[in-house]
Order: structure tokens, then sequence, then C-alpha cells
């Protein structure tokens, strides 16, 4: 090929012609000084389209590979399927996910063949759940709370061993139903919905002997902790609970609690402006104020204002019980519960027993 020139090219005719033709560079480049050689550069360079590429052979392995994951991707338009299965019933869906510290709902199309039920994404393809109908024991719908501030339902699964999966679709009710249709041809005897305690509450993880559970709701709290050598906070979602005994608030992305204190340590609570996150910005908080040893600290919680207003008079209620009962004494003499006031005052009325004080 001659070199020319063409003085009224324009940068589009020399892209039209690299795209095109292609370019080949073959370039040895040896840098020197003072006549000694100290660098090497061997350069092998081809700039070309793709369609120019291929045609001489170049980047073949590429294509071939890119074609086989779509073709692979193109064949795989639903879930692998074994001898003499097929679908009776398919809709899109999401499945809870718990392992390790990855807790999600993962989307996918939830698929009920005529041997199992099995939920499956497309890109990238895998099958992210699936069981046979023979591991199902019970299933239920519960009315769970969303991020959205609204209630869906969801479709619970007990499985062998006590496990339970959680799904959801647009119409649960339908996958429900069939879904327990299949089950019913198969001769499968589901039990009864006795398993299905409430996990994700983990309201018996934690409950002591004899402790019941109040009020609950999910709080942000503002969570203290140390880094460089100083205390900060930081905004974790959870719930809170108020029970008979205690005031506490579970982390759900751990599991566990991180906040508990007696009733009977809380001084104060109310309504107050508090920093969220690092910004300037300030939301309406629950303000606890409660005793530890000898010192006063400060917990806080953050919900929507009018939960603010309910967990507010709570935690007020539980503090005047709390402050009922370090009024209350006992007779020394039948055991019977008075203010102290009364039975320093009027004595006890049942066996008639008088306070020192009250004769002299």
């Amino acid at each position: 090929m001659e070199p020319n020139r063409n003085p009224q090219a324009t940068l589009n005719d020399l892209i039209d012609r690299i795209l095109d033709k292609g370019l080949l560079l073959n370039t040895d480049l040896i840098i020197s000084v003072a006549g000694i050689p100290l660098l090497g550069l061997n350069l092998r360079l081809a700039l070309a389209g793709m369609e120019t590429m291929l045609e001489y052979g170049i980047m073949k392995d590429w294509d071939e590979a890119q074609r086989a994951v779509a073709a692979k991707e193109t064949d795989l338009k639903g879930p692998p399927m074994g001898d003499g299965e097929y679908i009776i019933f398919s809709c899109f869906g999401t499945h809870w996910y718990s392992g390790g510290i990855y807790n999600t709902w993962r989307p996918g199309t939830i698929y009920i063949t005529n041997k199992r039920l099995i939920m499956f994404r497309k890109m990238p393809p895998e099958v992210l759940f699936e069981k046979y109908f023979e591991e199902i024991r019970s299933m239920e719908i519960k009315e769970k709370d969303h991020f959205t501030g609204e209630k869906r339902q969801e479709l619970y699964l007990l499985l062998s061993e006590d496990k339970i999966a959680r799904l959801h679709s647009k119409d649960t009710s339908a996958l429900k139903n069939a879904l327990e249709g299949i089950i019913c041809k198969k001769g499968i005897v589901l039990e009864d919905n006795t398993g299905f305690a409430d996990k994700k509450d983990a309201e018996g993880d934690f409950l002591q002997a004899g402790e019941d559970i109040t009020h609950s709701g999910k709080m942000w709290y503002q969570m203290p902790f140390i880094a460089e050598g100083r205390l900060q906070y930081q905004w974790k979602p959870g719930h809170l609970y108020l029970t008979s005994s205690r005031l506490c608030w579970w982390y759900d992305f751990e599991g566990r609690l991180l906040f508990e204190i007696p009733s009977s340590a809380i001084m104060h609570s109310d309504i107050q402006e508090v920093q969220f996150g690092n910004t300037s910005a300030k939301q309406k908080s629950l303000v606890v104020v409660y005793r530890d040893g000898r010192e006063n600290k400060v917990a806080c919680f953050s919900a929507d204002e009018g939960l603010l207003g309910q967990w507010n008079k709570a935690v007020t209620e539980c503090r005047a019980v709390q402050q009922d009962k370090r009024n209350m004494d006992s007779c020394p003499k039948c055991g019977k519960e008075a203010q102290k006031d009364e039975l320093i005052k009027n004595g006890c009325p049942r066996c008639g027993w008088v306070s020192y004080r009250a004769r002299y």
C-alpha cells in the first residue's frame, strides 16, 4: 500500500479508514544514553473495527466465547427441568435470603411444577430457591410491615428440620392456592400452622422467664461507638421493646440486643429534636434519660412523629408504675402491701399494726 496525502480528509475519514481497513503498528524502540542502550520497547498493535478483526482471525476466541454465553442465556428462558417435569403455575416474586451478614429479598420468577417449587432468576441465570413438595410441612400467609409503611402478604413455608422459608408475590393468595392444590393432588397432608413463630422480631430470643412485651415497634437507635479514640454516634434501624421489666432495642442486622435497661432505671422521657446522621438537619426523637450506676445517661430513638407520641406515653406510664412500686412497702407484721406514707401515718388496715413514729 502506497502512502498518500489528502489535505481535504477529516477526522471522520480517518476513523472510517481505520475501522474498514485497519491499522497495524510494528515498532522496535531502543532508548540509549551516551551511546549505551538502556531501554527497549517492542510494540505490536492492531487497531480496526470488529468485523475487520474477525475477518483476519483476530479476537476469534473472544467472539466464540461471547456467542456461547449469549446462546446459553437464550436457552435458559426458564428453570432447568427434569424428565417428565412441566410447569403448572408461575409468577414474579421475591424470596427472603439470610446467610451470614447478607440478608435481603431476592427477586425472580416463582415456578410450581408437577414435582417441586422453584424460584429462578434469568440474569444472571441461577436457581435461588427450590423445594420438593415432600419437604413442605405447612404453609401460612402473614401480613408483615414493609419499608414503604404499608403491610403486605408473605407466604411462610414450614420446611423439614423446622426451617422457615418466606416468599412474596403480587398475588400471594393465588400462589398459596396453586401450591396447596398440587400438594393435595400428590396426596401430601400438611400439618396445622403451629410452627410459625415470628423470628424476625425475635420475641422468644431475649425474653426472660415471666417477662411480657407491652409495647413494640420499628425504631431507629442512635448507637454510640468509639472511632479514632473518641465517642461517636450512628443511627441504626431495629425494633424497640418495652416489656414488663425492661426497655430493649433489638438490632435486626446482627440479631441481638444492643441496648437494654431495667424499667426502674428510667428517670424521664420526652420528644426533642435530635441531629439525624452527619448533616445539620434535625428530626424529632424520643429521648430517654436513665440511671446507670451513679451517672445519668441518655438514649435517643427515632420514628414517625405519631409513633413517638405513643412511645413517650408508654414509657411515661411505665415510669409512673415503677415510681408507685418504689413508694410501696409491706406491713412488718402481716405482710400486706400499702403506700409507705399511709403505713407510717395510719398503720396497717389489716392487722392494726402502728408504726412507732405514729405513736410518739
